[in-house]
């Protein structure tokens, strides 16, 4: 089985740190300023430079997911593909692409492939065969969904008010229990 992987609030613990940030900087915290930091299609104004201050150091510095590290290398062992595939890399910001690579280095987080710049993930899912994404917007997963690839929603900050009847897990540890379940 191919696995396609997110990274941030799937892989990482993105938004807690970035909601630190925020308040530094914007003086706010909530979940609307977070989901807009994270997901806005255009960086400008004063949200481009807050990620000019911050990005790189935000990115350096997200905890991973408890057991994300294991679970890959188990996932692997079983002979399963793994895939991450990032909208990383499209915002002006230079060095993402580098400072992902590092940080995943550091952590010894070891994939078969990552792909950056995947701003349209379904695409990217049917391109490389990709048969479950694991993803925290529910926006991508339903769109990956209707490619006719199986999803799993990561729980985050931002999609906790969201009414989906997409599968959602709450831990790493489930997300191998779904796969080995499915397979």
């Amino acid at each position: 089985m191919t696995i396609g992987i997110d990274i941030d609030d799937t892989m990482t613990s993105s938004s807690e740190l970035i909601k630190e940030y925020a308040k530094k900087y914007f003086g706010s915290n909530d979940t609307e300023l977070i989901n807009s930091i994270m997901y806005s299609p255009r960086i400008e104004g004063e949200l481009l430079e807050f990620y000019q201050l911050y990005l790189l150091e935000m990115m350096s510095n997200y905890e991973l997911k408890p057991n994300v590290k294991e679970v890959i290398d188990r996932l692997q062992d079983k002979g399963h593909k793994i895939i991450i595939i990032t909208g990383r890399g499209y915002t002006p910001q230079n060095g993402v692409i580098s400072t992902t690579t590092k940080y995943l280095q550091k952590h010894n987080i070891n994939v078969d492939k990552v792909l950056f710049k995947a701003l349209d993930k379904s695409d990217y899912c049917v391109k490389y065969g990709i048969d479950i994404m694991i993803d925290d917007s529910a926006k991508v997963l339903e769109k990956v969904r209707k490619k006719g690839i199986n999803v799993l929603m990561f729980n985050s900050i931002s999609n906790q008010s969201i009414n989906t009847d997409i599968n959602k897990v709450d831990s790493w540890l489930e997300v191998e229990q779904y796969i080995d379940k499915i397979k």
